[in-house]
């Protein structure tokens, strides 16, 4: 492991016959590794990250290292087996919050996570999400054995995708947009009720609004407004916005003011009872968006 003017790499052994190499460095060989893994993943045009943005994304860690009185890392990982097939990856940020909020010390935005189709069916999901959990706390400092963060991730929302990116992302990972949320309800992933947009990724693409966002792991049923504003103030900056500014009036500015300007808490909605509403033959147009249906759902 580096020092802090350093990039961060990692290794760690997990279960038997299980290793997740991790990287800071935008020149290491395991970037191209796991972009290799990433680009069959993920097709569908907002949401797509290209090499060059991840690239600018680990070479801004020195710079952004301390921003905003917080920790941060940035860091790829690869997991395989003992013969150095590759079995998955992911792309993720920690932010390491200083003073607890909720009682958690950190947070993670995993931006990407994948799991080659060779190696499905066979619990790969939940060993990555181990490795993040202990490569996060590493990467910022913390104690192995410290309390896990936060995780937070963009989904599809299966209502307001256009049938066309239904079909076409639905077909292209042979996993169904629905089955593909009840695999993360299955792992503990709550729906964060919050109007989430992702700012656009590059000067050539567009806001996505038709994302949910969701928390693993949180100690809570609620989450503070502190907390997700210092998580998503870190996370546009560095995973999205790369270091540059946004266009002023833009969906991060509006989202961050919302919330320092918040002090009610922000629920965490279960996901079941709705995904049990969209079944093959469900008519989808009669909901707003998956959180609207979680809404009602709560009734």
């Amino acid at each position: 492991m580096g020092t802090e003017r350093d990039f961060l790499s990692f290794r760690l052994a997990l279960a038997p016959g299980l290793v997740v190499h991790a990287t800071e460095d935008p020149a290491s060989p395991l970037l191209d590794r796991f972009f290799e893994g990433y680009d069959r993943a993920f097709i569908l045009p907002e949401e797509r990250e290209e090499r060059e943005g991840f690239s600018r994304c680990l070479a801004i860690n020195p710079r952004f290292r301390h921003a905003f009185g917080r920790r941060h890392s940035e860091l790829v990982a690869v997991i395989e087996d003992t013969a150095g097939q590759r079995l998955g990856g992911a792309n993720f940020l920690t932010i390491g919050l200083g003073n607890p909020i909720d009682g958690v010390t950190a947070t993670v935005a995993l931006n990407y996570v994948y799991v080659d189709e060779n190696a499905r069916g066979r619990g790969m999901l939940r060993h990555m999400l181990a490795a993040v959990r202990l490569l996060a706390k590493r990467s910022v400092g913390l104690d192995d054995d410290a309390s896990d963060p936060t995780l937070f991730i963009e989904q599809n929302d299966p209502i307001r995708l256009t049938p066309e990116a239904y079909a076409a992302d639905s077909r292209h990972s042979g996993l169904d947009q629905v089955e593909r949320l009840r695999i993360w309800s299955r792992i503990g992933a709550r729906l964060v009720d919050f109007a989430y947009v992702q700012p656009a990724l590059s000067a050539e693409q567009e806001p996505d609004p038709n994302l949910i966002y969701a928390a693993i792991g949180h100690p809570g049923d609620s989450i503070a407004p502190a907390m997700l504003h210092a998580h998503l103030e870190s996370f546009f900056a560095i995973s999205v916005l790369k270091g540059e500014d946004e266009c002023p009036g833009g969906p991060a500015e509006a989202q961050l003011f919302g919330l320092a300007n918040r002090t009610a808490p922000i629920a965490l909605l279960a996901m079941d009872p709705a995904l049990s509403r969209l079944g093959p033959d469900a008519d989808r147009t009669q909901w707003a968006s998956f959180r609207a249906l979680a809404h009602a759902m709560e009734k």
